[in-house]
């Protein structure tokens, strides 16, 4: 059993990077790939306990980006040593916007009546980064909600009243810089891009052309007709399926580590297929 999409304290997630090795270990896994948002900063600290635990931890990272409008996320993984200057730039670039965004969520939140301070976010986040389930957290424990769910409903989600939109790099740009990097791009969570079959087949179609080389397909949102779309579409493009829980830890608990879709676990044998990929192969 593996995962291969997981975040700790150095993006949104409640876990160390040594924390979130030992669970899974603890709970038996062969491989977790470490995917914070916009930063590798937390690998080192993940890859000394898998040496330690006797664990494979795959260094990864999930870049937020958008095409036509649409927006999507775009898994990293094998990414050696540091990324090449550019990807690191531009990582820089996004942790930057995030920072900016925080405190444009945290100005809202106060116009709304429902103040956090500094204090509160720390409390929250502890030494790792903050991200919106920090803010949903820091509501809940200022008592404005009753849980993080209610506070992305009723605050933080698109459309929501202290919704803060984030920078995006393009598709081309992010699978750009991934491929220099030596990192094999895997498109995030599909059944979940806001668009209809057609549109993304389209954006599927557009990323296998760019240089993409799988497509999340077990995903813990994908009910049995979306992982049997992603199959489809993995198959007629060529792409590896792969899997992840998208586990954040506490702050988001309906994401179990080493599960996928439909309560399943995910097999060893999603690794195996990705890392038969060339990372030379941009496929344009």
């Amino acid at each position: 059993m593996i995962d291969l999409h997981t975040h700790t304290t150095f993006s949104d997630g409640s876990l160390t990077p040594t924390q979130l090795v030992e669970e899974a270990t603890a709970l038996g896994l062969t491989a977790v790939a470490v995917t914070d948002h916009d930063t590798i900063d937390g690998l080192p600290e993940a890859l000394a306990a898998g040496e330690r635990l006797g664990i494979r931890v795959v260094p990864g990272v999930e870049i937020n980006l958008e095409h036509e409008r649409i927006t999507m996320d775009m898994l990293g993984y094998f990414l050696g040593g540091r990324p090449g200057a550019e990807l690191e730039a531009e990582l820089a670039e996004l942790r930057l916007y995030r920072d900016e965004r925080n405190r444009r969520i945290v100005e809202r939140l106060a116009e709304l009546g429902y103040p956090l301070g500094p204090d509160d976010l720390a409390a929250a986040a502890g030494d790792g980064a903050v991200g919106r389930p920090h803010i949903g957290e820091a509501l809940v424990r200022r008592g404005y909600v009753g849980s993080i769910s209610e506070a992305f409903e009723r605050f933080l989600s698109r459309g929501a009243p202290a919704w803060v939109d984030r920078r995006r790099l393009s598709l081309g740009a992010a699978l750009r810089l991934l491929r220099a990097s030596g990192g094999l791009p895997v498109l995030a969570h599909p059944g979940i891009i806001r668009t209809d079959a057609a549109g993304l087949e389209h954006i599927v179609r557009e990323a296998a052309r760019l240089g993409v080389a799988g497509i999340e397909c077990y995903y813990p949102l994908h009910d049995e007709a979306t992982v049997a779309f992603c199959l489809a579409l993995a198959d007629k493009y060529a792409l590896v399926p792969t899997g992840g829980s998208d586990y954040h830890g506490s702050v988001k608990p309906d994401a179990r580590l080493g599960i996928g879709s439909a309560g399943l676990p995910l097999p060893d044998e999603l690794l195996t297929r990705l890392e038969r990929q060339p990372v030379d192969d941009r496929r344009s």
